[in-house]
């Protein structure tokens, strides 16, 4: 192709690269694909960093035998690339089109693993979880605040568990808890939902979860919880986490400093203390992977027991306590994970032998809790455009024929 004395290739050459596959087949009714990249801000990427990911992707994608142009725009608040494509090979065969936002979905997953970016959400999404407010009593219409950040945060983050999704969602004024009891000898399990005040204070009377919808319900939450811990192993999302707590414990001192130090590594974390200032429970959110982890789930030596002899005795043992930096994975551990695989396995059992819910999933269950870091977008006029499964509201009505009388 040729470029002008700034290095600047013509669109018009561009386009042109296209035109002996199009011709090819003529039955394709839109040959050209627009896809964009966007990291999030927070991943300050060179040129040739931009270029490796666009590369891959398309390899992985498909099109790396493809004819394609890489261009790097800024014209938005982070830098992000755009690729053109030709959807013909070189026999004149299209290339395969199934299940392209979901294909696309999942290799920006191993990416961000791969490169340790940090996961973001598509627009709507981002917008959505950046503007995202507490829920406040006084304000009024309590069912529609809980009901929208109750979602947003459950399709967001990753919880292995109920316990869990309750401390991220105290975050936002909204306590959620399991009911049980028995009908006619029938044991059941429900969900109730409700508001908080700024004191942590319930306020107000709770919702059952079957006003908000099924997918907030106990089946549903059980089959989320399963599918985290399965996303949380695969991609080995503990590790940063521990690796952060870990640095931050060196030289600990105050609960406000160890917060603190954490804030700054994107990690919040929520102490459990009783009346007599023993701290029984410690939990970790961790901002960057979206995941919510109670500290016994990391290892021993992230449990509340530990935390408390730190805090709470002058004379702990802190050289025994603390876990040096780079520490692998330690037998405790490995104990742990394999109590989780027990746990896990239990629940699926019990999910087995429970009568499934028939309702219509709020999301579909493979984008639950991982929305797409990277908006896969179609070229205007040549081909449509691809919206998260985890943002499409509803279906278009068809329109009702009349009948001719």
């Amino acid at each position: 192709m040729a470029a002008d004395t700034s290095g600047n290739v013509p669109i018009e050459n561009c386009v042109q690269a296209f035109e002996p596959y199009i011709a090819l087949n003529s039955h394709v009714r839109k040959p050209v694909i627009h896809i964009s990249l966007n990291p999030s801000p927070k991943d300050i990427l060179s040129e040739e960093q931009m270029t490796i990911l666009a590369q891959e992707f398309m390899e992985k994608f498909g099109y790396g035998n493809q004819p394609y142009i890489v261009w790097l725009h800024e014209d938005i608040d982070r830098k992000h690339v755009h690729i053109v494509s030709v959807r013909i090979n070189e026999k004149g065969e299209k290339i395969d089109h199934n299940r392209e936002a979901v294909r696309a979905q999942n290799i920006c997953r191993e990416m961000e693993v791969k490169y340790g970016l940090h996961p973001t959400l598509g627009e709507h999404g981002e917008r959505e979880l950046l503007a995202l407010q507490k829920v406040d009593y006084p304000k009024g219409d309590v069912k529609a605040q809980a009901k929208h950040t109750a979602r947003t945060l459950l399709e967001c983050y990753n919880c292995h568990s109920l316990g869990e999704y309750n401390t991220l969602l105290n975050l936002y004024n909204i306590t959620v808890y399991e009911v049980r009891g028995s009908v006619d000898g029938k044991e059941y399990h429900g969900i109730m939902y409700g508001a908080l005040d700024d004191n942590g204070q319930q306020v107000g009377t709770p919702f059952k979860s079957s006003k908000f919808g099924k997918v907030f319900g106990y089946e549903a939450l059980q089959k989320k919880f399963a599918a985290s811990a399965e996303k949380v192993k695969k991609d080995n999302l503990p590790e940063r986490t521990r690796q952060e707590i870990t640095k931050a414990m060196q030289d600990i001192g105050t609960k406000e400093d160890f917060a603190r130090r954490l804030k700054e590594a994107d990690i919040e974390v929520v102490y459990r203390i009783n009346p007599e200032g023993r701290l029984y429970g410690i939990t970790f959110i961790d901002h960057t992977s979206r995941t919510v982890f109670n500290g016994s789930r990391l290892g021993k030596p992230f449990s509340a027991n530990v935390f408390n002899e730190l805090f709470n005795n002058p004379e702990a043992d802190r050289e025994r306590l603390i876990p040096p930096t780079g520490q692998e994975v330690s037998r405790q551990d490995r104990d742990t994970e394999r109590e989780e695989r027990k746990e896990t396995e239990e629940r699926q059992e019990q999910q087995y032998h429970r009568q499934p819910e028939t309702s219509e999933s709020l999301i579909d269950t493979s984008a639950l809790g991982a929305v797409d870091i990277f908006s896969v977008l179609m070229e205007d006029d040549h081909t449509h455009e691809y919206i998260d499964p985890a943002f499409r509201y509803g279906r278009k009505k068809k329109k009702k024929r009349r009948r001719r009388l």
